[in-house]
């Protein structure tokens, strides 16, 4: 593995390097270099900078590898890879195939911001190549888990700060973070958060997620009583994050997450008295938390229950109907990647998807998310306390667990929105994926 190589050779120097990204994906908003180049991020910088030395040191030393070559001393790591490999390379083929059958006999203008897919599916790659490429202990997993935790915590709390307007922010840091959006999201009455993202409906997926990670913990994880109500406490928290920022589609994320890891816990551990009070409590929590909520936000939730007057579900309909009209037109290959003559704006990634690429490429998509999911699967049957109704002392299971009831949650988040395009929020997935790839020591 190119990772295994040139400056990040040492396992220290990857995890610095994930770190960097890692950070850079929570935090720090993308930066205009000109009016008609894409914006860019730090995270991109770090990783395409660094992939760009390794490969010259390579070169220089006369394509010859150094001892630990592409890390294929390791079975378990060449498997991660080949898996990796698999996935991208049905990516890739997708993508020629239906931009082809767009060009050749559909008619569609293929462009330079249609050759940009590529550089979005590279940066995806090499993210999730270093994640799985590293070497995993205890002392690795720990440091990886307080960074996360450092980046959401910064987070929670710059969100508070757009909420109750602390230091008059949202007239001058806000506006950094979401020039398009601040009018009508964070001045607007109550105001909806959106931390250090671009869009609340972001930040509310990425609050479900960590939310997942929360929950797995509090539920699986065989620990004593503080650490059990440190972790009800991050639920908590983590919870009312999702609802500041009034976003639907993270509200019913965040709702399925805490059915199914309810349910999961209570028939694995066959409904034992603890796992029950902590259902209950999690329970009371979350009422709680949205029964306190201000009456702007309750309005919000009770106006998705009737479409016909929901301003925004008959947006969404009206460009579904739209993008499906196209679809009907070119089902099986697409029109390519179309970005010169179409619309990006579709609202729901599936039918983003079946619009470029067809039903083929609309499989592969899917693949990439599922994937990940039989890995997690596999390595949770194969943990020692799979078939016991006991909880889980190895964090690779729980992170097995967590990763698929995240999934469960961007599903639900695809339908109205994106995750595979927002190049900040999947930049954190592709870390997930990379760790439930990576086989651990």
């Amino acid at each position: 593995m190119f990772w295994n190589t040139g400056i990040t050779r040492k396992n220290e120097n990857k995890l610095f390097l994930l770190f960097g990204v890692m950070l850079s994906a929570i935090l720090l908003p993308s930066f205009p270099i000109q009016e008609n180049l894409p914006r860019l991020r730090l995270d991109e910088i770090l990783i395409f900078g660094t992939f760009a030395v390794n490969m010259l040191i390579f070169i220089r030393r006369g394509f010859r590898f150094d001892v630990y070559g592409w890390g294929m001393h390791d079975e378990k790591k060449r498997a991660a890879v080949w898996k990796i490999n698999t996935v991208f390379l049905l990516l890739i083929g997708s993508y020629l195939l239906s931009n082809l059958y767009g060009v050749l006999i559909m008619h569609t203008v293929f462009g330079v911001r249609d050759i940009m897919e590529l550089v979005t599916y590279a940066k995806y790659y090499l993210v999730i190549t270093l994640a799985a490429g590293l070497d995993v202990g205890e002392s690795e997993r720990t440091m990886i888990r307080r960074v996360f935790l450092a980046g959401f915590f910064l987070t929670m709390i710059l969100s508070w700060g757009q909420y109750l307007n602390l230091a008059y922010m949202n007239s001058w840091l806000t506006p950094l973070l979401a020039p398009a959006h601040l009018n009508n999201l964070v001045d607007a009455n109550p105001p909806r958060v959106l931390g250090t993202f671009d869009n609340p409906n972001v930040m509310g997926i990425f609050a479900v997620i960590t939310l997942t990670l929360a929950v797995t913990w509090f539920y699986f994880h065989d620990s004593g009583r503080r650490t059990a109500a440190a972790l009800l406490l991050l639920c908590g928290l983590t919870v009312k994050l999702a609802f500041l920022t009034i976003s639907r589609t993270a509200l019913l994320g965040a709702a399925a997450v805490l059915v199914v890891l309810s349910l999961w816990s209570l028939f694995k551990f066959r409904w034992n008295r603890i796992i029950v009070l902590k259902a209950a409590l999690l329970f009371i929590l979350t009422m709680t938390v949205f029964f306190t909520s201000p009456r702007e936000f309750t309005m919000r939730m009770s106006e998705a229950t009737d479409i016909q007057k929901s301003t925004s579900a008959i947006g969404h309909i009206f460009q579904w109907r739209e993008a499906l009209e196209v679809v009907k037109q070119s089902p099986v290959f697409g029109w390519g990647t179309g970005k010169t003559e179409m619309t990006t704006a579709v609202d729901n990634e599936y039918i983003l998807i079946l619009r470029r690429y067809g039903a083929v490429g609309f499989l592969t998509y899917l693949w990439f998310f599922i994937k990940p999911v039989a890995v997690a699967s596999r390595r949770l049957r194969n943990s020692e306390n799979y078939f016991a109704g006991a909880g889980y002392t190895d964090a690779s299971a729980l992170l097995a667990i967590a990763f698929m009831g995240a999934t469960v949650a961007v599903f639900i988040y695809n339908l109205t929105a994106g995750l595979f395009y927002n190049l900040q929020i999947m930049t954190l997935f592709a870390i997930f994926m990379g760790l439930i790839y990576n086989p651990e020591r």
